[in-house]
């Protein structure tokens, strides 16, 4: 009586194909997940420190107010009217628009308020304001 061998008839094989595939999701999946998580500067400011910072859930508007009180909006300086005129559009085409406002540290009071004020009167309710986490 000849009995078959089990192992060799059903052994293991190792296919490339669907590891390659998996590979590249994950590697595109992380791509596309740090473009995300970027964060868009267009002057460079000093920002306050605070000891509790969150990451927005959504990509949001970066109003950007630098040490002597120029204003840029998503990385192009322009004057205060004019951000509001292009945040009033956002804000009718996206109610629930996310603002996150960056000043520098030595910004004046003034100013910050100015444009929160601006910000106020175009109708935007989600403003988050930028700080860096202090060092312990």
């Amino acid at each position: 009586m000849r009995f078959r061998n089990v192992r060799s008839i059903n052994s293991p094989q190792f296919m490339i194909i669907p590891m390659i595939d998996i590979i590249f999701f994950l590697l595109v999946f992380f791509m596309m997940n740090s473009l995300q998580t970027t964060t868009q500067r267009a002057m460079s400011v000093q920002l306050p420190q605070a000891a509790r910072v969150e990451v927005p859930s959504q990509v949001p508007v970066v109003i950007t107010v630098d040490a002597a009180g120029r204003i840029a909006m998503d990385s192009k300086a322009m004057p205060l009217e004019a951000a509001a005129a292009q945040l009033k559009e956002k804000v009718t085409a996206n109610p629930q628009l996310a603002v996150v406002l960056q000043a520098d540290q030595s910004t004046t009071h003034g100013q910050v308020v100015a444009v929160m004020d601006m910000l106020k009167s175009t109708g935007v309710k989600k403003l988050g304001i930028a700080a860096e986490k202090k060092a312990r």
